[in-house]
């Protein structure tokens, strides 16, 4: 599965070598009132620097995706941080 924030939209998908991204849900973006730190700060200070775009990203970021073959939500920035974590820190 694939998370796409950007410029090609925003979505979780299965990548497909042949066909590209397939079965494709859309991202559901966090509110603004309800972004936890450091995104409530990454918003405010893209926002104010006129980049909408990247505000728009980054409620994204921190909002929900939706697996397209299982259908089971979850949270894009906790699955980004736990898949990511440096050796000394992962969870077994």
């Amino acid at each position: 599965m694939t998370i796409a924030i950007g410029d090609y939209g925003f979505y979780s998908a299965i990548r497909d070598w042949d066909r590209g991204d397939v079965e494709r849900r859309e991202l559901l973006p966090a509110k603004v009132e309800g972004l936890p730190d450091p995104g409530r700060w990454m918003h405010a200070t893209a926002v104010r620097d006129g980049r909408q775009r990247i505000a728009e990203g980054i409620r994204h970021l921190f909002g929900r995706a939706e697996c397209p073959t299982c259908a089971s939500g979850f949270s894009v920035a906790d699955a980004y941080t736990s898949a990511n974590l440096p050796p000394a820190l992962e969870t077994s």
